[in-house]
């Protein structure tokens, strides 16, 4: 059977750090600047910030025929917000522009595929060793694979360069064109470095917000399958033992994490972590 799925959300009244006696840009000392002179930085939860989900699923199935079950799921789909974790008080880099922060949300994954499968073996089913069949016969092999785009990567710059007294959410300017991820190994280690071309962004001129939109940049693709043998012993009185051998991430894809999105540190564009590698148990369960 094959299903084509359009679902989408729109979401309200998300909540904000609003912090209202923000000073705007400038030069100075921060508190002299700020709005109201009663107060210094003052933090209000206002719930204005809104969310968008868009995606259009594809997806085939394969019910159980010949020993074989499969699904395959295929997703394109765009998630915009205007804070990470609005729900429980996301901020934005400007607190009187909320619209300039309107991006990609930081679980956006535009694809993903997942394909999950089951077969059983047909060896020996149909043995007339009884000891043979009970041993090798009715064994299944399930499995997953997942294919999906990166995570984004939002470009920052470490401390107050617009002197607005928040810190670490201001944006850089981009100057040239959007930088593709290309990674490159650093010598004697399993780090990745200069995944971003560096030269894509400047500095904002002082006392000023940064052009850069949020959550510019992509990490790096996953690719994972995880795999499982399992078989059904019968032990009398209907009871069962089940033995299941599972491999994750079977083939040993290096699933690297993003790399750092700080823009003025020494690390930005470098990789230093990946995902789990292959990991094998074995377990075994009684059914009565």
């Amino acid at each position: 059977s094959l299903d084509l799925q359009y679902v989408g959300s729109h979401t309200q009244n998300l909540d904000r750090s609003f912090f209202n006696n923000t000073p705007q840009p400038g030069l100075g000392a921060v508190d002299p600047r700020r709005p109201s002179q009663r107060f210094k930085s003052r933090r209000i939860i206002s719930n204005d910030l809104i969310s968008n989900y868009d995606a259009v699923s594809i997806i085939l199935r394969k019910r159980m025929r010949h020993g074989l079950q499969a699904d395959a799921h295929y997703t394109w789909s765009k998630t915009r917000d205007m804070g990470t974790h609005s729900n429980g008080g996301g901020a934005t880099m400007n607190n009187y522009d909320i619209w300039a922060d309107y991006g990609p949300a930081a679980w956006d994954i535009p694809h993903r595929f997942v394909a999950s499968y089951i077969y059983d073996l047909p060896f020996l089913k149909r043995s007339s060793q009884p000891i043979l069949k009970y041993a090798a016969a009715g064994w299944q092999i399930g499995g997953v694979t997942t294919i999906q785009s990166g995570s984004p990567v939002n470009v920052t710059l470490s401390g107050d360069p617009a002197n607005i007294g928040i810190s670490n959410l201001q944006r850089p300017n981009l100057v040239g064109a959007v930088p593709a991820l290309n990674c490159q190994p650093l010598a004697n280690s399993l780090e990745l470095v200069t995944c971003f071309d560096s030269a894509a962004f400047q500095l904002p001129a002082a006392f000023t917000f940064g052009n850069a939109t949020r959550n510019l940049l992509r990490g790096p693709k996953s690719v994972s399958t995880d795999l499982s043998l399992m078989k059904n012993f019968p032990i009398g009185g209907g009871a069962q033992f089940q033995f299941r051998a599972e491999i994750f991430n079977a083939f040993g894809n290096v699933n690297y994490g993003n790399p750092n999105g700080v823009f003025n540190s020494t690390s930005f564009g470098r990789i230093s972590s990946a995902g789990s590698m292959r990991q094998i148990q074995v377990g075994g369960k009684i059914f009565f």
